[in-house]
């Protein structure tokens, strides 16, 4: 669901998509020229009727990881192995440049930690964090998380609302899936 999030979060960022409240509309068709996002926009525009948003995370989480994933491969910041598994085939990702895949997380922490102001690529990633429930998980200092929980609720609060709605909608669907996954 995070990952469909991010995805939605993207064409948010890009223009390309609106998000009010439950539901989401198509602003601008133009492609983005990047292809996972790029498919995304498309079956958007393909299925007008469908704006529900937690409808689209549903659709998008199915191949979210593949896409992502992929995505990642193909710029070379990721490597896959495999193993087999009692028959079955299991992937692992490994990052090319550890470095360079901390560096998200860490920069979110220090400017959650300085109580500095965040970028919209930033604010997207610190609200889809927050509702996955990840946020601790980037906090890793229990001294200064109280502090950098406080700022990231007083960002959350000023951000831009169809990022806001994003997160609720993301949140709650993140949600329904653990609920799901347990009965």
């Amino acid at each position: 669901m995070g990952l469909a999030g991010a995805l939605l979060g993207e064409l948010v960022l890009h223009r390309r998509i609106v998000v009010r409240g439950v539901r989401l509309h198509m602003s601008d068709s133009r492609p983005v020229k990047e292809s996972v996002a790029d498919r995304a926009l498309a079956d958007l525009g393909n299925s007008p009727h469908h704006t529900d948003v937690r409808t689209w995370l549903a659709y998008l989480a199915q191949r979210s990881l593949e896409e992502v994933s992929g995505r990642l491969l193909t710029a070379g910041l990721l490597e896959r192995e495999s193993r087999r598994l009692l028959k079955r085939q299991k992937f692992r990702f490994f990052a090319t440049d550890f470095s360079h895949a901390v560096w998200p997380a860490t920069r979110l922490r220090l400017a959650l930690g300085q109580c500095r102001p965040l970028s919209p690529q930033d604010m997207a990633l610190a609200t889809l964090v927050d509702a996955c429930d990840l946020t601790d998980t980037v906090l890793d200092d229990p001294d200064n998380r109280r502090a950098s929980r406080d700022y990231l609720t007083t960002l959350l609060a000023t951000m831009p609302q169809p990022l806001r709605d994003l997160s609720r909608q993301v949140h709650a669907a993140v949600g329904d899936s653990v609920l799901t996954y347990r009965t």
